[in-house]
């Protein structure tokens, strides 16, 4: 059976910013990587028209998701900023444990705890919470990943070599069109990052992740 790697986001981007590396690299590996984006991003522009750029941030994280190489990306469609208020109704955290129930991950790649965005802060809380009462029947490890902040977290850290992957992360970067404005600040951070973070451990590039359970 092949093996399953879910990488949770709050917004379309996130994941490509944080792990994009590495997706590329396990799909490369044979694994099936399922990213599963919690927010539409229709505040992530002031200049553009909510329903088209709902539309175009969706259409590109499927479009991008398929060219990182997640096998599929599912599009919650929560709003901007609203993450917190999900976490009173319980209807996000009931959506992850089906996804966990359906597809059986190994692994689970989410937001820091210690992530200065509240969504991504709460996206952390609803995956983790998800994970605790879904994860009886195997176990699921979680690894977490950083975006606009970086931390120094005393927790076990897991480094990955994205060398042969990263210039496919910058690629897909790119990508996203309608956030241009913030993703290309970005690129130069992630070149920093992932070249710090890969003398580290001997490589060119790499991308660090904190296994939390």
């Amino acid at each position: 059976m092949t093996e399953i790697i879910l990488c949770m986001a709050a917004h379309p981007d996130d994941e490509v910013i944080g792990c994009g590396g590495t997706i590329a690299s396990l799909s490369e590996q044979g694994l099936r990587v399922i990213s599963v984006i919690f927010s539409s991003g229709d505040l992530s522009s002031p200049w553009i028209r909510k329903d088209y750029l709902v539309g175009e941030r969706e259409s590109e994280s499927k479009r991008i998701g398929e060219y990182i190489g997640s096998t599929e990306t599912i599009l919650l469609g929560f709003k901007d900023r609203s993450m917190i208020e999900e976490l009173k109704t319980g209807k996000s955290k009931k959506l992850v444990k089906e996804l966990i129930k359906k597809y059986k991950p190994s692994k689970i790649f989410v937001h820091t705890a210690n992530d200065a965005h509240k969504d991504h802060k709460a996206v952390n809380k609803v995956v983790m919470e998800a994970v605790e009462q879904a994860d009886k029947d195997h176990k699921i490890s979680v690894f977490t990943y950083e975006v606009w902040n970086i931390r120094n977290e005393l927790l076990p850290r897991m480094y990955v070599d994205v060398s042969h992957t990263f210039k496919k992360k910058l690629e897909a970067m790119k990508k996203f069109r309608s956030q241009m404005v913030y993703i290309y600040p970005l690129l130069i951070a992630a070149i920093v990052r992932s070249r710090i973070l890969g003398l580290q451990i001997g490589v060119k590039y790499a991308e660090r992740f904190y296994k939390i359970r």
